[in-house]
């Protein structure tokens, strides 16, 4: 009888959890935004130089180190909405999707939207904005996003903020390198 009781506290208390985490997973929402600037000491015609195609901003995306064998490809004249970029790579972290130009203000923004098909399928709005700032170039580089319930748990643990300062640092540095040569 007294196994049975434990039992019984064991299972409601499982069930109370996992009540919990949908519950608070329901809170949180799905929709997550993220954005990371730096400040270059170059003029902005030379930063625009390096934003202002898919290809130019491949120089600097921090994701395709993670691949050497990455099969990439470039449709559309770069630069100009409606371009794309496909990749797909057998890396779990680098999966595969579709990067495709929507705006281009020219010297100051460019907008692109990702879809994201392995290892999770997912849409995505990013932007890279540039202001001159006391003679330098602010480079603001943003993304706009979801997490589908109950996944999306993970942003109460700072998961995807922690993620994307790290890759987003890393390119924004690597773009502020090219830039200042």
């Amino acid at each position: 009888m007294l196994t049975k009781n434990y039992n019984m506290i064991i299972l409601y208390l499982l069930a109370g959890l996992i009540v919990l985490f949908l519950v608070v997973a329901a809170v949180v929402g799905t929709g997550w935004t993220f954005e990371k600037s730096i400040l270059i000491q170059a003029p902005r015609a030379r930063v625009w130089d390096h934003i202002s195609s898919l290809s130019s901003i491949n120089r600097w995306n921090p994701w395709l180190d993670r691949d050497p064998n990455l099969h990439q490809e470039l449709t559309g004249m770069d630069g100009t909405p409606g371009a794309t970029y496909s990749w797909d790579s057998k890396v779990a972290n680098v999966g595969a999707g579709r990067q495709t130009i929507l705006v281009v203000t020219a010297p100051t923004e460019m907008t692109t939207r990702i879809q994201f098909i392995r290892p999770f399928k997912g849409l995505a709005e990013s932007y890279i904005r540039l202001e001159e700032e006391r003679g330098a170039t602010r480079a603001a580089w943003g993304i706009e996003s979801s997490t589908p319930y109950p996944m999306n748990i993970i942003k109460v643990f700072g998961v995807i903020k922690k993620n994307m300062n790290r890759d987003f640092g890393k390119g924004l540095s690597k773009l502020k390198e090219i830039c200042e040569k």
